[in-house]
This record gives C-alpha cells, sequence and structure tokens, in this order.
C-alpha cells in the first residue's frame, strides 16, 4: 500500500512542481521586463535562482529534471510573450493562482534577484516588485526572514 501511496505522490507533484518552476520564472520575468528590456544579466540570475530553488526543494540530483536551461530559456521566452498578450495585471493574478507556500516566497526572491542583476532596481521595476509582492500576499521586506 504504500508504494501505490508513493507512486500517486509522486505523479501529482511533478505536475504541481513543474508548474511551480514556470511560474517562478514568469514572476521574474514579470519584473525584469518592467523597465522595458530584459537584460542578458538577467536571464543568467533567473536561470541561476529556479535551478536553485528546485535543488532546494527536490534535490541537486533533479534540477536537470526540472530546470534544464533550454527549458527555462523557452519558459522565459514564453512569459515574454503571454505578459504581452494577458497584460501585466492578469498575468500577475495568474502566478498568485498557481503559486503556493514557500514558492510564493521563492518566487519574489528569485524576481527580485533577476531585476538586481543588472546592477540597479529602476522605479519600475519596484513599482512591479510592489504589485508581484500584493498579488502573492507578501511584502517585499518578507525576504529578509
Amino acid at each position: 500500500m504504500s508504494s501505490i501511496r508513493h507512486l500517486f505522490t509522486a505523479r501529482t507533484a511533478r505536475p504541481k512542481l513543474e508548474a511551480s518552476m514556470r511560474a517562478i520564472t514568469r514572476a521574474a520575468i514579470y519584473l525584469a521586463s518592467a523597465d522595458g528590456t530584459v537584460q542578458e544579466a538577467e536571464i543568467e540570475a533567473l536561470v541561476d535562482d529556479v535551478r536553485d530553488v528546485v535543488a532546494r526543494s527536490v534535490g541537486i540530483e533533479h534540477v536537470d529534471e526540472y530546470a534544464k536551461v533550454t527549458m527555462l530559456l523557452d519558459d522565459a521566452r514564453a512569459a515574454l510573450k503571454a505578459l504581452a498578450v494577458e497584460g501585466r495585471p492578469a498575468f500577475v493574478e495568474g502566478l498568485a493562482k498557481v503559486l503556493e507556500g514557500d514558492f510564493r516566497r521563492d518566487a519574489l526572491k528569485v524576481a527580485l534577484d533577476v531585476v538586481r542583476a543588472d546592477g540597479a532596481v529602476s522605479p519600475a521595476e519596484q513599482t512591479a516588485l510592489d504589485e508581484l509582492a500584493h498579488a502573492l500576499g507578501l511584502q517585499p521586506s518578507d525576504l529578509a526572514r
């Protein structure tokens, strides 16, 4: 019986984890694009940070399974397109529907790390950070914990 429970848990956990990693990527793109451009340094930080979240969540041995670099880059490109189609308010509201628990805080932290990667947080990025934090039910100060 326990092997069936484990199998069921593994089958349901994988899609949820994959959706959470896509949502974290989308959160970072939401912030990074707020100033009108996404810099290469921001994309590099995105890849590194999402891979770190996966390593902490399910183990370093699963990083390439859930956060392969090419997959993250594809997700980032798809997020930019979705953002253009959905608009910023609907896009950020959609993130709150997918992210749960600690992944909300991870998304906010990754997004902030990404926008800091190019050296400064612009006023537009700060506004987007506040919008993202509000949508996720967090405060930017929650990152200090």
